[in-house]
This record gives C-alpha cells, sequence and structure tokens, in this order.
C-alpha cells in the first residue's frame, strides 16, 4: 500500500509548504485537490517543482468552479491532461449534483460508453467517487448516484474506477466495512479516501468519530488492497502550530501502518 496525504487537508497552505510537511510526515506521497490557483499563471510550473519533495499519486479534479476552464467536462479533460504532466496515476472526479444544477455535465456523464477509452485514460484510471448526503436535518442525498450500488452499477457498465471515501458513505449510516468489500470485488477500487465521522460531522481525524476504522483497515489488509489510502481530513481537525502538526500527522500514518500490516508489534 501507499499513504497518501491529500493537499486539501492543509489547502492554505502554500504549495510548497504542503509538500515538505507530508513528507515530514512520512507520507509516500500527494494527492493533489485541483483547485482556483491552477487558473493562476506558472502554477502547475510551481507543482511541478514540488515532485522533487515527493511524488504526486493521485489527482483530484475541482469541486469548486473553475471560471476560466469552462465547462465540468471541460475542468475534467484538464485534470486529465494535468495527471499526465505529474505523472499521476489516478484521476477522481465528483458525480453531477442535482443540488446545484450541473444537468449538462450529468448528461455528458450517461452519453459516455467506455470513460477510459473516449476520455484517453489508457495510462491513467480514472475513478468516481460516491458522495455524501448533505445537512444534518433533512440528509438530503443531492448527487446523482448517490447510492453505492447504482455508483457500482454506473461505474462498472461505463469502464470507471472507483474512490471508496469513508466519511462521505458513514453519512447514510451505512456499514462502511460491507460497502467497501463491495467495492472491492469490483476489482476497480484504486483509492481510498480515508478520514473519521460523527455526530453529523465529516473528515474527522482518525479516532474521533464512531466508524470502524480499524476493523476496515485491516479488511484492507487481509483483502490484499494494494493501493493507495488517502489522508483526507479537514483542515480545522489540524493544529496550526507545525511542530505539533508534524507530529499528529505522523501519529495518523503509524495508526495506518499498524492496522494495515506495514509495521509489525
Amino acid at each position: 500500500m501507499r499513504y497518501i496525504f491529500s493537499t486539501g487537508c492543509l489547502y492554505h497552505l502554500p504549495i510548497e509548504d504542503i509538500f515538505v510537511i507530508a513528507r515530514e510526515g512520512g507520507f509516500d506521497g500527494c494527492e493533489i485537490v485541483v483547485d482556483q490557483r491552477f487558473m493562476s499563471d506558472g502554477y502547475l510550473e510551481r507543482v511541478q517543482e514540488c515532485l522533487a519533495i515527493l511524488p504526486v499519486h493521485t489527482i483530484h479534479a475541482p469541486f469548486m468552479k473553475m471560471k476560466k476552464w469552462g465547462t465540468k467536462v471541460n475542468e475534467l479533460k484538464r485534470t486529465i491532461d494535468i495527471a499526465r504532466v505529474l505523472g499521476a496515476a489516478v484521476v477522481n472526479f465528483h458525480p453531477p449534483a442535482w443540488l446545484t444544477m450541473e444537468i449538462n455535465f450529468s448528461k455528458w456523464l450517461h452519453e459516455i460508453n467506455d470513460f477510459q477509452k473516449e476520455l484517453d485514460c489508457s495510462d491513467i484510471a480514472l475513478t468516481i467517487e460516491n458522495m455524501p448526503r448533505a445537512g444534518k436535518r433533512l440528509m438530503l442525498a443531492s448527487y446523482i448516484l448517490n447510492n453505492i450500488d447504482d455508483l457500482i452499477t454506473f461505474g462498472i457498465a461505463h469502464n470507471l474506477y472507483f474512490t471508496f471515501d469513508t466519511t462521505h458513505l458513514a453519512t447514510f449510516g451505512t456499514d462502511i466495512v460491507a460497502s467497501f468489500i463491495k467495492v472491492f470485488r469490483t476489482g476497480r477500487l484504486r483509492n481510498i479516501h480515508l478520514s473519521d465521522f460523527g455526530d453529523h460531522e465529516s473528515h474527522l481525524f482518525l479516532g474521533r468519530g464512531v466508524l470502524p476504522i480499524v476493523k476496515l483497515l485491516n479488511t484492507a489488509r487481509r483483502l490484499d488492497y494494494d493501493g493507495p489510502i488517502t489522508f483526507e481530513v479537514s483542515p480545522g481537525q489540524l493544529p496550526k502550530d507545525r511542530q505539533w502538526l508534524i507530529k499528529l500527522i505522523r501519529y495518523q500514518l503509524e495508526f495506518l501502518k499498524l492496522h494495515t500490516g506495514a509495521i509489525q508489534v
């Protein structure tokens, strides 16, 4: 397994600082979350220079509007181009959200028969991510393919791979381990977004919520999952003091390695 640090955890910091922190924390590489800074001249070159610090294994397509890039389809295609520049093997994207009226994106999504072929992804695994319910009271299923079974069926039929997000699935009150096994058995699981969940709060520091994270990691080990596990917590879960930040992400990494068998007790 490879243990990856999502740049979204510290999105407020300069990209160079995030890579250095991830390296000092002991991670194998980074997942780049494409954000609005990529619209600035020279920013991709800055990210390329970060490859001297750590490799980029996965790229997350933008979930904020990139006005200069045009449609959601164009955003995804540009993300695939960025992945090739940075040498990433996985590109992840969110399905369309009906709540924000992503109708054209949804129509396009259903028109593609073979994503890997039609988006020229022979060297990249294009993954679709399971999404959460929104809100604390109404808990709306605001994305299409919000049901994990529907997502799996669609992915297999249209030649997509999967990113499995623990905290997103937890918003449905579903057994995350059983669902993980279901996704794993497709043979199409290429990434795990790992964080905890509790009391309607998502992307929590591991151990702050109620999810059976240890059971999930042990299951991944027993099934011989050998893809990336991406540490993806909210920036509010991490301290601002650099010394404590490094200590805490090292602790989380040791926790991951212990329960996936990378550290022998």
